[in-house]
């Protein structure tokens, strides 16, 4: 190389904090773990005192101070392209629809030093339906265009289940590669017997639109006064919820946790009962999900209720974790949960349920497949 900088083997780029970005910061882990030479940039925020891997030197960080929109990415861009331009590399993940600019920039620098580098983009979202961007037609046809014009940049694509794969298959006429987003986790030998006298309903991640979190609110009028709910995580809809809370009388059953680091949230998860997830069907980039919390409530054997979409019912049939239900009727679900937590029986197969599924469905399993593909592109 004309510089005389040794290349790594692998760039991560992604317009998220590593802090609350677990894929990208799995996919770092796994590749460090299996002795390549990787390095990770991200953004900072307000919440990186949660950030559990600040020490690490292979993760480089830029503050952005602008929260969202055009002025978002243009700082993020303005910052993070000359940093990481520095940085030569084999490959280059871009970890979302929004970094692909980036690794379509760095590819074009890079092969100027005849390193011709490899693009991988992870796909874990169908962006194309992302309501946040679905409602502002400027930027959803933005990058609509954005991924489309970078295909031919890019030389393997992921994604996290094999709804979204076939419909990625088709548009981009290409293999898509599946690494479902399960959690590092470590398989309990068994798990400790439950106080049932205060039940805690659990739900994890950001509290934003299209998620079904007032509904959870609302369920608590449904079921006996003995039924909590727990939210770890906090986003749009903080002070919505402790509204309707009180609107509805059940603000001493809403029990708001916040923002927890990102190896504690599993242990946060096994202080609760059961772990529900009635994610709204507002177009396929929800009706196709398979999120992250539902495998992390399965690891920490936590029973399930989610709604009765395709990937989701996939992963609660073949594993016998839980039920599904509709989102929309509430009287349903609150009927469901009972069925499980009154049934001792049905509750603690559930539970043994868990443990065996976990064996399947973790990274260590996943990882595999991304190192995989990494070496393929390597050699």
């Amino acid at each position: 190389m004309s510089n005389g900088k040794q290349a790594y083997d692998v760039l991560i780029v992604s317009s998220s904090d590593p802090a609350y970005d677990t894929r990208s910061s799995k996919f770092y882990s796994a590749l460090v773990q299996a002795g390549y030479s990787v390095k990770l940039f991200g953004i900072t925020n307000e919440r990186t005192n949660l950030i559990n891997n600040e020490n690490d030197t292979g993760i480089t960080r830029v503050k952005v101070n602008n929260k969202g929109g055009k002025r978002f990415f243009f700082e993020f861009y303005r910052k993070i392209i000359p940093i990481a331009s520095q940085e030569p590399s084999r490959i280059v993940v871009a970890a979302d629809l929004f970094a692909i600019p980036v690794a379509v920039i760095l590819k074009k620098k890079f092969s100027h030093l005849s390193l011709f580098p490899k693009i991988i983009y992870d796909s874990k979202e169908l962006y194309s339906e992302l309501p946040s961007l679905k409602i502002k037609k400027t930027s959803y046809y933005f990058w609509t265009i954005v991924e489309r014009s970078s295909k031919r940049y890019i030389d393997q694509l992921l994604t996290v289940n094999d709804s979204i794969a076939k419909l990625l298959s088709r548009q981009w006429q290409q293999k898509i590669t599946v690494i479902m987003n399960v959690p590092e986790c470590q398989i309990a030998e068994d798990l400790p017997n439950k106080n049932f006298d205060t039940i805690y309903l659990v739900f994890s991640g950001g509290l934003q639109r299209g998620r079904g979190i007032t509904k959870l609110v609302s369920l608590l009028s449904y079921l006996p006064t003995n039924y909590h709910l727990k939210l770890i995580g906090d986003g749009d809809l903080n002070d919505k919820i402790g509204e309707l809370a009180i609107k509805q009388n059940v603000s001493s059953r809403v029990h708001m946790i916040g923002m927890v680091k990102n190896y504690e949230v599993v242990s946060q998860m096994r202080e609760g009962h059961l772990g529900i997830y009635l994610m709204e069907n507002t177009g396929l980039c929800h009706y196709l999900a398979l999120p992250n919390k539902l495998f992390q409530y399965i690891c920490a054997g936590l029973p399930v209720v989610v709604s009765n979409f395709p990937e989701m019912k996939r992963i609660i049939e073949k594993y016998r974790v839980g039920i599904t239900v509709s989102p929309d009727n509430l009287e349903e679900v609150a009927k469901s949960i009972r069925s499980i937590i009154e049934d001792k029986k049905r509750y603690d197969e559930y539970r043994s349920n868990c443990i065996k599924a976990i064996e399947e469905l973790n990274w260590n399993v996943e990882k595999e497949k991304f190192i995989k593909v990494v070496d393929s592109l390597l050699h």
